[in-house]
């Protein structure tokens, strides 16, 4: 290794008819067609800002980010809020809430019942699409004895090809209910669109639009936010951690080439690299050599490491401490490696590097 400076859905029931009211610009690609009139119906309208610019709260981006982004959550339409003793931030989509009881876990951000709210607000529990249907089987459809729904077809694709990121080997079926729930519906037409609701969503059909199986889901975020915001507390905006800030900016790097003694985006050394980026984001006073770069910051246990925590290795092209890189998470760190790779993302635990682990450290703390 290189050296471093060491010093689709089929209509079953008969429409229910709503009334529309435009709650979002049609030029916006996450637009729904339909699903802005679906929206405001009979509860008033929360006015949107431009997509984008209103910035998701960092106990919330991560979650954000692996769970579906845009697609499945729309942009942010609010800051975050309190809500019984909650920090909650309301979204196109869907309300995110944040649970501190239950940090470390899958289960730190959970998903708002909009769904059910929505059809409970617009009057739609006692009507026929809400009832139960008896089970049985039947091909490309699954049912729910929890709610007492069926799930068919396009719908039934989406739900099963979506979910929050809990780890699982591709889309699990817990993924998917902890994303949207059982139904609580069966499919019917409403506004002219045929869709289905759920715990926490509603799903649309939106033939030709090129969504995956001609499925959108529903702007219910609005209505949400729209009968929240008069009494909602404000809550200040969270910032990401310093180890995330090192994380991204060691990430705006990667494929930089590699040059001995190199200390910029023109070229790095593997602890060129590491004074680089921490500097980036401390805004200077980190020490260029690796000996004062391993004497820095906390020390921290190769199994409590966090993004943005330094490592670093020994016996790689010379003997003792000769290495240096960017913990990113999920085993990786992000290095300067060598002439002709360099800034790279590598295995920290593989059968090269995991042997020559030496020591970590958390800096900005």
């Amino acid at each position: 290794m290189g050296g471093c400076l060491v010093a689709a859905a089929v209509t079953l029931l008969g429409p229910v008819s709503v009334a529309a009211d435009t709650l979002h610009d049609a030029n916006d690609p996450t637009y729904n067609p339909s699903s802005a009139a679906l929206a405001g119906a009979g509860g008033g309208t929360a006015t949107p800002a431009a997509p984008g610019t209103i910035p998701i709260s960092w106990e919330f981006k991560r979650f954000y980010d692996r769970s579906g982004g845009v697609p499945i959550f729309g942009y942010a339409i609010s800051m975050p809020v309190l809500e019984n003793g909650l920090r909650v931030q309301y979204f196109e989509r869907q309300r995110l809430e944040h649970h501190p009881e239950k940090a470390g876990t899958a289960y730190e951000v959970e998903l708002g019942r909009l769904g059910a709210d929505e059809a409970a607000r617009r009057g739609l529990l006692e009507t026929a699409p809400f009832a139960p249907q008896p089970g049985g089987s039947a091909p490309g459809c699954d049912y729910f004895a929890e709610t007492g729904h069926w799930l068919c077809n396009g719908f039934r694709h989406y739900w099963k090809s979506h979910g929050v990121e809990l780890g699982d080997p591709g889309v699990s079926f817990r993924e998917s209910l902890a994303l949207f729930g059982y139904p609580i519906s069966e499919e019917f037409v409403e506004n002219g669109v045929t869709v289905q609701y759920f715990e926490r969503a509603r799903f649309e059909y939106h033939p030709g639009t090129g969504a995956a199986h001609d499925t959108l889901l529903g702007l219910v975020g609005y209505p949400a936010w729209a009968a929240a915001e008069p009494t909602a507390v404000a809550a200040p905006l969270q910032a990401p951690p310093v180890g995330e800030l090192i994380k991204e900016e060691a990430l705006r790097h990667l494929g930089a080439p590699y040059v001995w003694g190199g200390t910029t985006p023109a070229g790095f050394d593997c602890s060129g690299f590491v004074y680089y980026v921490v500097n980036q984001v401390l805004g200077g006073g980190f020490p260029r050599s690796m000996d004062a770069q391993v004497a820095s910051g906390v020390p921290v246990d190769p199994k409590d490491l966090h993004p943005g925590d330094l490592v670093f290795q020994q016996n790689t092209y010379q003997w003792g401490l000769s290495h240096a890189g960017i913990y990113i998470g999920d085993g990786k760190f992000i290095h300067a490696s060598m002439p002709g790779v360099g800034v790279t993302i590598s295995d920290l635990w593989d059968g090269y590097w995991g042997p020559r682990f030496y020591a970590a450290r958390r800096v900005g703390v």
